[in-house]
C-alpha cells in the first residue's frame, strides 16, 4: 500500500478526545493549551474538543467540578479559533450535573465529558444521557477493558462495550463516544460488543495502544461513520493508525472530520472552520 503521508498529514482533523487542564495558574493554562495547539497544526489538527475531568474515580463536590470547567472556558476564550469544551460533570448528585452541563452547554461547550465514577449504564447516569438526548449534544466517556489485574483494582467503574451497548438499549438516541479503543486491554471484545447498537453510539481511536488493525475492526464492526479521530494526548500516534489503516479515502475522511461534523450539526453547530479553509 503506497501512502501520500504528507496529503493526509495536511488533511484538516477534529480531534474529539484532548484535554486542557486547571493548573492554578492561567498564563501555565495558556502555554500548555499553545503546545496542544502547535503540535496538533503539525499533524492537520484543526479542531480540539477539550475537557478536564478528575480523574482516578474520585468523587468530588460541584465546586471542585465547576473549578474544572472553568479552566476549559478559559482556554476557548483564549483559543477560539482552535478549542471547543466539553463539561465535565460527576453525576452522583443529578442535579448538580445537570444544572452544570446547562450552565457550561449556554457558555459555549457543545457536549459532555464523564470519567469512571460512575459506569455509563448506571442508572444515576440517566439524568446526565436524557440531558444530552434532550439537547443534542455528544457525551464522551472513559472507557475500556482492562486484563491486567492491577488495572482492574485501579478502576473497578470503567465502561467498556456491553456496559455501552446496555446504556444503549435504554437510550438509543443519546449519542455517546466510547473513548480511546487503544486505550489499553481487549479493545476487541469492546468493539465487538457495540455492534448491534443504534448509531448514536461510537467510539474513537485515541489511546497509546497501536496494535495493527484496531480501525480496521472498529470500521467492520460498526461502520465508517460510528468511528470518530481523537488523540487523548497520543497524538501522532493517534494520527499513523489512521492513516496506515487500509480503509478507504472517503472512510478515512469521514473518521478524521466527517463524522465529528456530523455530531455537529445535531446540536446546530459546525466546525469552527471549514475543511477548504482548513486546507488552505
Amino acid at each position: 500500500m503506497n501512502l501520500d503521508i504528507e496529503r493526509w498529514l495536511r488533511r484538516p482533523k477534529i480531534d474529539v478526545h484532548a484535554h486542557v487542564w486547571n493548573l492554578g495558574n492561567e498564563a501555565d493554562e495558556a502555554k500548555s493549551a499553545e503546545r496542544l495547539i502547535a503540535t496538533g497544526d503539525m499533524l492537520g489538527i484543526t479542531e480540539f474538543w477539550c475537557s478536564s475531568p478528575i480523574t482516578g474515580g474520585r468523587l468530588a463536590g460541584i465546586e471542585e467540578v465547576r473549578a474544572e470547567n472553568d479552566a476549559v472556558l478559559r482556554a476557548m476564550k483564549r483559543f477560539p479559533d482552535h478549542i471547543r469544551g466539553l463539561c465535565f460533570v460527576i453525576p452522583g448528585h443529578y442535579q448538580d450535573a445537570v444544572d452544570e452541563i446547562d450552565r457550561c452547554l449556554d457558555a459555549g461547550m457543545i457536549g459532555v465529558k464523564l470519567y469512571n465514577q460512575y459506569r455509563i449504564n448506571d442508572p444515576a447516569v440517566y439524568p446526565v444521557l436524557e440531558r444530552i438526548s434532550e439537547r443534542r449534544v455528544p457525551l464522551l466517556e472513559h472507557a475500556g477493558l482492562p486484563t491486567a489485574r492491577e488495572f482492574l483494582d485501579a478502576q473497578p467503574l470503567i465502561s467498556n462495550g456491553p456496559h455501552f451497548a446496555e446504556m444503549n438499549r435504554r437510550y438509543p438516541e443519546a449519542i455517546v463516544i466510547h473513548a480511546h479503543i487503544g486505550g489499553g486491554g481487549d479493545w476487541e471484545n469492546t468493539i465487538r460488543a457495540m455492534r448491534d447498537t443504534s448509531t448514536s453510539l461510537v467510539c474513537d481511536v485515541s489511546g497509546s495502544n497501536l496494535d495493527d488493525g484496531q480501525v480496521e475492526l472498529a470500521v467492520a464492526e460498526m461502520g465508517a461513520d460510528r468511528v470518530l479521530f481523537g488523540t487523548d494526548g497520543t497524538m501522532s500516534g493517534s494520527v499513523a493508525k489512521v492513516i496506515d489503516a487500509t480503509l478507504t479515502d472517503d472512510e478515512k475522511d469521514l473518521i478524521f472530520w466527517g463524522n465529528a461534523e456530523r455530531i455537529l450539526a445535531a446540536q446546530g453547530a459546525s466546525p469552527i472552520r471549514t475543511g477548504k479553509e482548513a486546507l488552505a
